[in-house]
């Protein structure tokens, strides 16, 4: 059964390819009345080729459903595009002031992004590019909270410059942590101290040295790339990214929604499902006035936005879309979303994150049980690209499971990210409560609350993260359940651009996790960043197996460990990985007889010099490293634990086939499968 959408098509008609419906809504109705009767087929439902604009959000609930074994599916024509946009377009722009020009809007239109021919325009900022840093709070100041407002330096502003109305973009945690940002709408400003204060505080103290802008303000209009929305006049002002472009020769895009399709049914039991969208465009959809971070790394019931929105779902598919330009996310899968599909897509220019998935946090939701809480998992997120994240959320990601398990993340292709590529968040042991569904958590007990389990992270490109960020890296785990598997994926081509960053980042309370067969190569550090280990365990029984660490030089070490928020650290086994030219061999920040089981039959070449081992460990050493611990050399460490440790590890080069061309196939005679090496699966990985 088919039934068809044109733009120039009318909602009077019968909805076949020769009289097709106006509205997809029209079509809905239709395919609703049409599931009601029962289904003796599948049906499709095509969206012939041009531009939908959407003043608000397609929901679609379990009376869209398939049933009786059938499908429903909204696809593109053959051959045609179809584009779904939340918003509306702005034209009939006129030349306000040299280059910037500026258009009225019809009557309560607010927004708080925009788009201009596919691309993001930046809200008018200052600095138009990079931070200032806060100021200190004086301690004689009787505003002096420091989540309040922000103390700034008397030269960032002038002193007649006008933030009424405006925004200060700013990364919390007295000017070290910079793990999440915030949007704080600022109430006012007090020239004489120097001060900004917002409308509300922020959610971590605010010292000095936190990185932060303010935008939103006509005064701060000075650079191409960038608009300003007076949102009591309906008047906004755009500069153009190309000075020489007319805006009324472009297609600017005022989003109306922050979601696009919201896919929901009406509770746990009355799911959507069979319902599957296919080779459309979702683009365009706004962000918030006012972003607050993550409690306990539970996203915000106000911030649960994507284009696309999943809830009490199971069996739904999203395959081979185009979602981009998101004020959120693009795709967000909220509580209840089982065995839902994302594939093929093509994922760019996000306000936040690629693809959320979210389950409920430990102790929360109608439950009675750990067991019973499960609710977001089996999902599989396969084949899709990507890219350009957190371009408003200073610590968006590609992809980002909390409290999510079971779930398959394999051959994505994940690049240019504030912070992390692919994040699984939970609740570490020490942090829970004493009490949760009213079951006392022990320590034999506190994995059933994590749900963060299972996942099976494998064969992606990852690549281009933590450019905004620190503390963090491509594959990052916190506080999450066991039985999590990262395996051949190909980490690369990423920096540290300040304080320091890691590439797979085993995180506080990451336990049981089998990290097998990933290469990590041409990671880097810039300016005062440091990339400190390439994979970097905490937890407790981590099996780290047959990885290719490789020409990352700047690396401090390859693999380290560190025991720190009383969660313990211990039981890591270390078998048969190749390090070449990439740091130190391992690095403790501390150290325990219980911290290794097993390290044994690895390779080392670090260009003929001697391999290393650092920190701190129960051995004498005179030589202080390059975190002002001390170094100590192979011979050393072999002797800890009565020669346990790396007794058939060697000191040879790995013979890869071109190592100047990047090629890190291992030639046929190379050392490395004496070891037990098996060979890495290059072609599996990335999108198919």
């Amino acid at each position: 059964m088919d039934y068809y959408i044109a733009a120039n098509g009318s909602d009077n008609q019968n909805g076949s390819i020769d009289a097709p419906f106006q509205s997809i809504t029209k079509a809905q109705q239709a395919v609703r009345e049409y599931i009601k009767l029962g289904m003796k087929q599948d049906v499709t439902v095509y969206l012939r080729g041009g531009l939908y604009e959407l003043e608000s959000p397609l929901r679609f609930e379990e009376k869209d459903s398939g049933r009786d074994g059938f499908q429903v599916r909204y696809c593109s024509f053959p051959g045609e595009e179809a584009t779904l946009f939340g918003g509306k377009r702005i034209t009939e722009w006129v030349p306000f002031d040299e280059n910037i020009w500026q258009a009225k809007l019809e009557s309560g239109i607010k927004f708080n992004t925009l788009y201009a021919d596919d691309a993001r325009v930046k809200q008018a900022r200052l600095p138009a590019v990079g931070y200032f840093e806060t100021d200190e709070h004086p301690v004689s100041d009787v505003v002096n909270s420091k989540q309040l407002g922000i103390h700034y330096h008397a030269e960032d502003f002038a002193a007649d410059c006008n933030l009424a109305g405006a925004q200060a973009f700013v990364w919390p945690g007295e000017g070290e942590w910079n793990w999440f940002s915030e949007l704080k709408p600022i109430a006012s400003v007090d020239a004489d101290k120097c001060y900004l204060q917002f409308e509300s505080p922020s959610t971590w103290p605010i010292g000095a040295g936190s990185r932060y802008y303010v935008q939103g303000a006509l005064g701060l209009l000075r650079a191409p790339g960038q608009f300003h929305l007076d949102s009591s006049a309906g008047v906004v002002y755009y500069w153009p990214a190309n000075e020489a472009a007319n805006p009324n020769e472009q297609t600017i895009i005022a989003p109306m929604v922050q979601r696009l399709l919201d896919i929901s049914g009406a509770g746990p039991q009355q799911l959507v499902s069979s319902l599957i969208f296919s080779e459309l465009t979702l683009a365009c959809t706004d962000f918030f006035r006012e972003y607050r971070m993550m409690d306990d790394n539970v996203e915000q019931d106000e911030h649960r936005e994507g284009l696309v929105y999943i809830n009490h779902a199971e069996d739904v598919r999203i395959e081979a879309c185009k979602l981009l330009n998101s004020g959120s996310c693009g795709v967000f899968l909220d509580h209840y979303s089982r065995h839902i599909v994302i594939d093929g897509n093509d994922i760019q220019h996000l306000g936040y994150i690629g693809i959320s998935l979210n389950g409920f946090a430990p102790g929360a939701g109608p439950f009675v049980s750990a067991a019973a809480s499960y609710t977001n998992c089996h999902n599989r997120i396969t084949n899709n690209r990507i890219e350009h994240g957190g371009e408003l959320v200073g610590h968006g990601c590609g992809i980002l499971l909390y409290q999510s398990g079971d779930n398959e993340i394999a051959h994505n292709l994940i690049a240019d990210m504030p912070r992390y590529g692919v994040s699984m968040k939970g609740l570490r042991h020490k942090a829970m409560p004493n009490e949760l569904y009213d079951i006392p958590v022990t320590w034999d007990n506190h994995w059933e609350f994590l749900h963060s389990r299972n996942n099976y992270i494998a064969f992606n490109d990852i690549s281009g993260v933590m450019t905004d960020s620190q503390d963090g890296g491509l594959i990052e785990a916190w506080g999450v359940g066991r039985g999590n598997i990262i395996h051949s994926n190909f980490l690369h081509d990423s920096g540290i651009h300040f304080s320091f960053g890691f590439g797979i980042y085993l995180d506080d309370a990451a336990d049981d996790f089998t990290v097998t067969n990933n290469v990590i190569t041409r990671l880097y550090s810039t300016g005062e960043g440091k990339l400190w280990m390439l994979i970097f365990s905490k937890g407790i029984g981590n099996r780290i197996k047959n990885n290719l660490l490789v020409s990352n030089p700047q690396a401090i070490s390859a693999i380290g460990s560190q025991e720190m928020a009383d969660e313990e650290n211990k039981h890591i086994q270390i078998d048969c990985n190749i390090i070449y030219n990439s740091g130190y061999l391992y690095y403790f920040v501390n150290y325990s007889d219980e911290r290794f089981t097993a390290a044994d039959r690895n390779m080392y070449w670090r260009d003929g010099e001697p391999c290393l081992v650092a920190g701190c460990l129960p051995l004498p050493s005179s030589v202080e490293d390059v975190l002002e611990r001390n170094e100590y050399d192979l011979a050393q460490w072999r002797t800890l634990s009565n020669g346990k440790y790396d007794g058939e590890t060697l000191l040879v080069e790995p013979l890869f086939v071109q190592t100047e061309a990047a090629n890190y196939r291992l030639l046929p005679h190379s050392p490395a499968y004496g070891l037990g090496w098996t060979d890495i699966e290059f072609a599996k990985i990335g999108p198919k």
